[in-house]
């Protein structure tokens, strides 16, 4: 594959680059020749030759790579302590890095690596690895065997590995090969192309742009294509086996895409597109017929390119790359032999290895110990097969996060005795921020969410000087979960056959030690327990068990020796260093997988944010509109400059003067609205760029969940200002997740209250007064307000008084409280507690509010209500205490003045009839905390907020005028001050500061209870 990219500067650039790591590793291993003790140094040895070793390997430089990997091969044995530094090494790997260097010289003046003897060098690496640890024996063979990179070992050792294996194996063979022969070929297949495959290099690499926005041209149309490419395959997907005219623009788009990328140089974005457009090219012509494994595989492929593409940094046009080897390989075979398989890793079910993952453990039980004592050469045996992972990435991911969680039981232990330790807080921190970076940089989504919610949590906790007593249940649960998910996500990683080790997460550096023992029969032992393990999965039998067959054969050969090794050294350290507090642990630990330090954090920021389009398409005539409203602005500029003139110039007609100023001053107020609706126009964006991504989203948690769920999207073409567009995708994703995860009921359930089997959810827009609603419904089971006021008394998140006291409406907002979910079991979908209150959190920040109504066995119903825009609203201007404050007018129902006299106490609040309704009545001052005014009043002005359904009264000393005000947003150094019932601030034309209310917490303010517990 890597032949179709090359090019002059991509050799250029590699020779530079090589020398580069040359002339770091070269001081460094005299440094350490000098001062053996010093093993730090290993790791800035390791790095530069581990670069060299990839990059070398990509570009088919097979002398250089072979010898790079040898000498990789025993600076991991010496980092990993498995062997001592001795001068006899320091001479052999300079011996190797002198070759290296001559290759490079060589591959500059003649374009090839010359005629260079790598064999000695290659058999001294050998000769010193024979001393090293027992498990050295397979070294010998692999000189022969160079040029093929890690997973390549001797032809001759793999023959006897299957010769034990068939007496243990035959039942799980007997599956595959009684219904699934075919694919348990294609499996194979896949697994041959995969290897065959230039090795994956991780570092970052520089991307062609011409010209400043032409980057930023390319991510803009390239976001529009993936979202055209998911609303395609999902058309594709309902019109089944039948032809669907989708396939030629499905292909279109794969071809743009390719074209795209090969002009600005993305290599991987280039290669995954080229084998889906060659795919594609078939089905167009009839050659294949499309199927939903075929879907699955596109989507898989899109999903893909929206992380290639979300991991290139604009400014400086640099591209991180992603494993693509496995989506090739499944795309190549597909395309050769005309029929899509199920995924041989995991299935389609890249989304289900949580729920797999804790089955498995669960199921397995008891016979889990067997499979730990043969755990290293196991696992590392079928890493790769069942992943596609680097073997190494995957030993320093375990050792990472079998740390982590040490430091994490640690910390919550110290911190349920002293929940003031400071230094127990920023253990757990770090501890938490070094998992989320870890998955980021792994791919696991999902786990590097939750790492980073818990972690978010923590922050806040720490920074606020919030005592972690009241946090600690919920700390637990949160890690709890974390751990669940750490465990799924190393058994798929190891193939699935070691999911009890993170399960003992409190104690990981006790389970390491005995694992190194396992001596290397161990392996084979494993095996064939490994093989029935994955029997038991029905969906994923087929297609991983001829896969992990193939490769986990001639993988021991290669690679059981390091893992073993690898397992003591990092995990003698914690148990070591236990004792200290583990503030000091997680600092020291990124240091050990150095290598993916920055991959990871970029990883971590490609998956926490997603990147925001920062460009916008114009219609031409509001363009043309603009320009015609600027000229009329510079001849009201020009006629303003003229009357100053005639003032300074004395001219007597002063009444004249002050009529032409006043004609020209409501001439400029035309011309500044028209300009403003104009602008506000040119800004607007339907709904429908954020609407197209959930039909994906249904169908993706509708096969999850096992539930048929249609999603209904109505009002796709209402309007919304960008900023708010860009931001209100993650609170409707957490809607939406939630409707199908807990409103839905299965189609049993359903069909037994006499429903339709198949499950709707609403998604609609549309205008509402000043403002935009978005609407979530279904037609699910409801939110029992009952069972509201229980869970939220059993969490401890309020008395049984205060939950007695609370109406329905108010029973059901309860699940916005942080940390509350009424979910009986958590899936990976919801039910964790974390999402409704990140969602008003969210909406509140875009100054709009959240509204839910339920009905118990009909469903609920998500009202948001948004602002047209972020920058100019109308307000009510009002006096309180001597200041102005701004209400947003949109939240005034009405203003009115009432005698005091009329008003009455009803549960120690102030209220009044109006027009026969109860209103409650609240002194704003009072809510504020402001001095009450001190005269006597009879009657006083009240501001009748509406907050959804909700109606409230504010006594005011006096109300000023409707005026159209700019928000500002306040400082972030006022966040160490109670803002609470403050949204923003606006400056008026004499230059002071007008603070401007929330609505919406003021009402929450009002109610009682709220303002003691904020």
């Amino acid at each position: 594959m890597s032949q179709d990219f090359m090019d002059p500067e991509l050799f250029a650039d590699f020779i530079v680059e090589a020398r580069e790591h040359l002339e770091t590793i070269e001081p460094n291993l005299l440094e350490l020749e000098r001062n053996p003790g010093n093993l730090s140094l290993l790791n800035d040895i390791f790095r530069p030759m581990h670069s060299l070793k990839g990059a070398s390997g990509f570009l088919g430089l097979n002398a250089i790579n072979g010898l790079a990997h040898k000498a990789e091969n025993i600076l991991d044995e010496l980092r990993k302590g498995n062997i001592p530094v001795t001068p006899e090494i320091m001479d052999v790997i300079l011996a190797a890095t002198d070759l290296l260097r001559t290759m490079i010289e060589n591959l500059e003046q003649t374009g090839v690596e010359g005629d260079v003897d790598t064999a000695p060098v290659i058999a001294r690496i050998a000769a010193q690895l024979e001393g090293g640890p027992p498990a050295a024996p397979e070294v010998p063979a692999a000189p022969t065997d160079f040029p093929a990179e890690d997973v390549a070992p001797p032809a001759a050792e793999p023959t006897p590995e299957p010769e034990p294996e068939p007496g243990a194996a035959p039942a799980v063979e007997s599956a595959p090969a009684a219904g699934n022969g075919a694919a348990a070929a294609a499996a194979e297949k896949i697994a041959r192309i995969t290897e065959e495959l230039p090795p994956f290099v991780p570092d970052t690499y520089q991307l062609t742009s011409i010209g400043e926005g032409h980057m930023a041209d390319f991510l803009e149309e390239a976001r529009e294509i993936i979202e055209r490419l998911n609303a395609a395959l999902l058309e594709l997907e309902s019109a089944g086996e039948g032809r669907s005219e989708s396939i030629n623009d499905i292909f279109r788009y794969f071809h743009n895409l390719k074209g795209n990328s090969g002009i600005i140089g993305h290599k991987d974005l280039n290669a995954l597109t080229h084998e889906a457009e060659t795919l594609l090219n078939r089905v167009r012509k009839g050659e294949i017929a499309t199927s939903p494994l075929m879907v699955d595989l596109l989507l898989a492929v899109v999903d893909q390119v929206e992380a290639l593409v979300s991991d290139i940094e604009p400014a400086t046009s640099m591209a991180t790359p992603l494993d693509i080897r496995p989506l090739v390989a499944r795309l190549k075979q597909a395309t050769e032999d005309g029929e899509v398989f199920e995924s041989p890793s995991a299935g389609t079910a890249a989304d289900q290895p949580e729920e797999e993952g804790e089955a498995a453990s669960e199921a397995e039980g008891e016979p889990e110990p067997a499979p730990q004592e043969a755990g290293p050469a196991a696992k590392e045996s079928a890493k790769p097969a069942a992943t596609g992972y680097d073997p190494e990435d995957v030993a320093v991911f375990e050792s990472t996060i079998d740390q982590q969680i040490v430091y994490m039981g640690q910390a919550l232990a110290g911190l349920a005795e002293d929940p003031e330790s400071k230094e127990m807080e920023d253990g757990l921190y770090r501890a938490l921020v070094t998992i989320q970076n870890s998955s980021g940089y792994m791919g696991l989504s999902d786990l590097k969410v939750q790492a980073e919610r818990t972690a978010g949590l923590v922050d806040q906790a720490r920074k606020s000087g919030l005592s972690f007593d009241i946090l600690l249940d919920m700390l637990r649960q949160e890690c709890s979960i974390l751990g669940d998910m750490l465990t799924a996500a190393l058994a798929t990683l190891r193939g699935g056959k070691a999911p009890a080790a993170p399960k003992a997460a409190p104690l990981p550096a006790s389970e390491p030690a005995p694992a190194p023992k396992a001596e290397p029969k161990a392996a084979p032992k494993a095996e064939p327990k490994a093989a029935p393990k994955a029997a038991p999965a029905p969906e994923s039998e087929p297609a991983p068990a001829p896969k992990a067959k193939p490769k986990a054969e001639p993988q021991p050969e290669a690679k059981p020796t390091p893992p073993p090794a690898a397992k003591p050294a990092p995990e003698a350290k914690p148990a070591a260093k236990s004792a200290p507090a583990p503030a000091s642990k997680p600092a020291a630990k990124p240091a050990k997988p150095a290598a993916q330090a920055a991959p990871a954090a970029q990883a971590g920021e490609a998956g926490g944010k997603p990147k925001v389009s920062a460009t916008i398409r114009v219609d031409h005539e509001k363009l043309d509109h603009l320009m015609n409203l600027i000229g009329e602005l510079i001849i009201n500029r020009n006629r303003f400059a003229m009357l100053a003139r005639s003032l300074e110039e004395g001219k007597n007609d002063v009444a004249h003067i002050g009529q032409q100023l006043t004609e020209t001053t409501y001439s400029m107020a035309r011309i500044s609205d028209d300009l403003q609706d104009t602008i506000m126009k040119v800004r607007m964006v339907p709904v429908s760029t954020v609407f197209s991504r959930f039909p994906r989203l249904v169908r993706d948690l509708s096969r999850k969940s096992g539930k048929e769920v249609n999603l209904i999207t109505e009002g796709e073409e209402t309007e919304l200002d960008k900023s708010v567009v860009e931001v209100i995708g993650d609170p409707l994703v957490h809607l939406i997740r939630n409707s199908v995860d807990h409103g839905i009921e299965t189609e049993a359930e359903r069909v037994a209250t006499g429903k339709p089997p198949v499950g709707r959810v609403w998604l609609r827009a549309y205008h509402r007064g000043n403002s935009v609603a978005i609407e979530i419904e279904d037609d699910g089971k409801g939110i029992d307000p009952a069972k509201m006021r229980e869970v939220a008394v059993k969490k401890n998140l309020m008395s049984p008084e205060e939950a007695k006291a609370l109406d329905d409406r108010d029973a059901i907002d309860i699940i916005f409280m942080p940390g509350f979910s009424s979910a009986e079991k958590i899936t990976d979908i919801s039910g964790r507690g974390v999402g409704m209150d990140v969602v008003r959190t969210n909406i509140k920040n875009l100054k709009g509010t959240v509204n839910v109504t339920s009905e118990v066995g009909k469903g609920t119903k998500f009202t948001l209500s948004l602002p047209l825009t972020l920058a100019i609203i109308d307000a009510l201007m009002v006096v309180v205490a001597g200041q102005i404050y701004a209400i947003p007018l949109d939240s005034v129902s009405e203003t009115t003045k009432i005698e005091l006299k009329r008003m009455t106490e009803v549960n120690k609040r102030k209220c009044v009839t109006l027009r026969g309704e109860v209103l409650g009545i609240v002194e704003l001052a009072e809510i504020l905390e402001l001095p009450p005014e001190e005269r006597e009043r009879e009657i006083v002005p009240i501001v009748i907020l509406q907050d959804n359904e909700r109606r409230l009264g504010l006594i005011v000393d006096r109300l000023l005028e409707r005026q159209e005000i700019v928000i500002k947003p306040l400082g972030a150094y006022l966040s160490e001050f109670d803002m609470r019932g403050i949204s923003g601030a606006t400056i008026m034309g004499d230059g002071s500061v007008v603070l401007i209310l929330d609505p919406h917490e003021i009402y929450m303010m009002s109610t009682p209870g709220v303002r003691s517990k904020g």
